[in-house]
């Protein structure tokens, strides 16, 4: 029985959304990971991130709600579009500024790319929406780490494989040359174009069967319901315990994709990418199928597991960033200097191990408390919009607020991405105490509790 037999499968559809994302998404990870042709073109980058990630972050709040309307099909099959745009916008900035040799870019060249990145934003919150619905819904209880851990594996691919493409057409160019180069950027586009065209195999939600036969259930709804229901979201107490959590969990990226990438050659960035996108790989695949949903443990002891791993991590990956960072590296080539490139290199793989864990725990965390369709489409609305709206601001903060004389050293961005992690591992504790119970329903009861609790102590006050 081949793939296109088993599409009502839970399982498969979690690898048809996989490879969506592997195109669509993993692409752009392996695309945004690189460093631009120069400084201006940095900042160009920045502001067209910032406007992706804001217009991300409104889109994921009312896109949880369109997918309960739509369907995850449309959404992904719409969603995808605008990832070959984006990348098709960073191409013409490498021609304008004569693939690198002039610092100067034009400002409609510029406009385009702000553009392209509120397109993608818009893009974006839907495709992650069908996404979440997939990977949080379809699963039993005891699979949701596995799933998740499965689509994170799969679509960590695509920027592996990005990524080594890169490598192997910029290797040529020596330590000198830039990361990218006209035949990556066509062959980014490219791929991320077919990313719409696999969505097509998405199946409606109510045709799919769960591993132990039961069946999605998707009740009728309606554009006002699903508002309320939105607005609601920031009422809830489970949501609001996850906040900081979900803004930090993109949060890294700028300084890991900006100045830390400035210690390395242009192709020792594309080498080192791939190892960070197959730490992440690893670390998805080892959180989510060995600790969180190994069923010998109740559920609680694998919350508290999950805890006390990204406590751990937290302190150790982060101590270790502050030691390269107040070290202040010349700029390293794994070509010229392979011994110096193996430090760095480690710390940015246990950075891509962070990122996975970061992920799958704060996913594992919101699927623990329902098992509801329509409302864990709405969670995964709310954590892609809290989460793209924290990366909105981080890149805002060096493609507008700090720019030219004005920018951030290395130090105070390694410190500004830190903090908001550190954090997060609080809340992670208090939403396992509070929220997280052996069995869903029991979850779903203490939620309630809460809730009610809170509106009561309003209504007192």
């Amino acid at each position: 029985m081949g793939l296109l037999d088993t599409l009502n499968n839970a399982r498969t559809q979690v690898i048809v959304i996989a490879f969506v994302c592997f195109l669509c998404p993993g692409m752009f990870n392996a695309l945004n990971a690189l460093p631009t042709a120069g400084p201006s073109a940095q900042v160009t980058k920045d502001q067209q991130n910032a406007s992706l990630y804001l217009c991300f972050a409104i889109m994921s709040l009312l896109a949880g709600g369109l997918n309960n309307i739509l369907g995850p099909r449309v959404l992904a099959m719409i969603g995808g579009t605008g990832y070959a745009l984006y990348a098709g916008a960073q191409y013409n900035i490498f021609k304008v500024t004569d693939n690198g040799a002039s610092d100067v870019i034009p400002d409609s060249a510029n406009s385009f790319s702000v553009f392209t990145g509120a397109y993608l934003g818009i893009c974006a919150g839907m495709l992650w929406a069908a996404q979440g619905q997939i990977c949080l819904t379809y699963p039993t209880e005891g699979q949701k780490g596995t799933f998740f851990a499965l689509f994170w594996v799969i679509f960590n691919c695509g920027a592996i494989l990005g990524n080594t493409v890169a490598t192997a057409l910029a290797w040529g160019a020596g330590s000198s040359g830039f990361a990218m180069n006209d035949a990556m950027y066509i062959v980014f586009i490219v791929l991320m174009a077919f990313g719409s065209a696999v969505a097509f195999f998405i199946q409606p939600p109510a045709t799919i069967t769960r591993e132990d036969q039961t069946q999605v259930e998707t009740p009728p709804t309606n554009v006002l319901r699903e508002f309320v229901q939105v607005l609601k979201l920031f009422t809830n107490p489970a949501m609001l315990t996850l906040f900081i959590p979900c803004l930090a969990s993109n949060w890294f990226y700028t300084y890991q994709f900006g100045a830390f990438a400035n210690y390395f050659s242009g192709r020792s960035n594309d080498l080192k990418a791939i190892f960070y996108w197959f730490a992440q790989a690893v670390g998805a695949w080892v959180l989510g199928n060995m600790f969180l949903d190994n069923t010998k443990y109740r559920r609680t002891t694998r919350a508290w597991t999950g805890c006390g791993i990204m406590v751990g991590a937290t302190i150790i990956i982060f101590a270790g960033g502050a030691a390269v960072e107040y070290t202040q590296p010349a700029t390293i080539d794994a070509g010229d200097s392979t011994g110096a490139f193996i430090g760095p290199l480690i710390l940015y793989m246990l950075y891509g191990l962070y990122d996975a864990f970061f992920q799958v725990y704060t996913n594992y965390l919101i699927g623990a408390i329902s098992n509801d369709s329509e409302t864990l489409s709405r969670y995964a609305g709310y954590y892609k919009g809290i989460q793209s709206a924290g990366s909105g601001i981080s890149w805002a903060l060096n493609g507008f607020a700090f720019t030219g004389d004005n920018a951030l050293s290395s130090v105070a961005q390694f410190w500004v991405m830190v903090v908001p992690c550190a954090v997060s591992c609080v809340f992670f504790a208090v939403y396992t105490k509070l929220f997280v119970k052996d069995t869903t329903e029991a979850a779903e009861g203490a939620e309630a509790t809460t809730a009610a609790a809170v509106a009561d102590a309003e209504a007192k006050a």
